[in-house]
């Protein structure tokens, strides 16, 4: 078993594809190897409609950088969505959260 190691930084890249689609990427970065555990969170809101979109699981980091957890394609109208990225360690710890915008 491969223990997390602190610090790790959350990221959620986001970018506007055509049409009004946005690809949403959760993203961790840290110096070194780990393992742990996500959730991904997206909110949006759409002619009067709201919808919610949860994802995770589990990962492992075998080399130092950013590691990319997931990748989803949405369409949503502009400023009318958010995210939240909770990363946990192999203990359950948190290890990092980030929300955007």
């Amino acid at each position: 078993m491969i223990a997390a190691l602190p610090p790790v930084n959350c990221i959620i890249e986001h970018h506007k594809e055509t049409g009004g689609a946005m690809t949403l990427v959760p993203t961790i970065e840290s110096d070194g190897r780990g393992e742990g555990t996500y959730q991904f969170e997206i909110f949006s809101n759409s002619n009067g409609n709201s919808s919610s979109n949860a994802q995770g699981g589990d990962f492992q980091k075998d080399a130092p950088g950013r590691l990319a957890l997931s990748r989803s394609t949405v369409t949503v109208s502009p400023n009318e969505w958010s995210a939240r990225l909770t990363v946990y360690g192999p203990g359950g710890e948190k290890l990092c959260a980030v929300s955007v915008p």
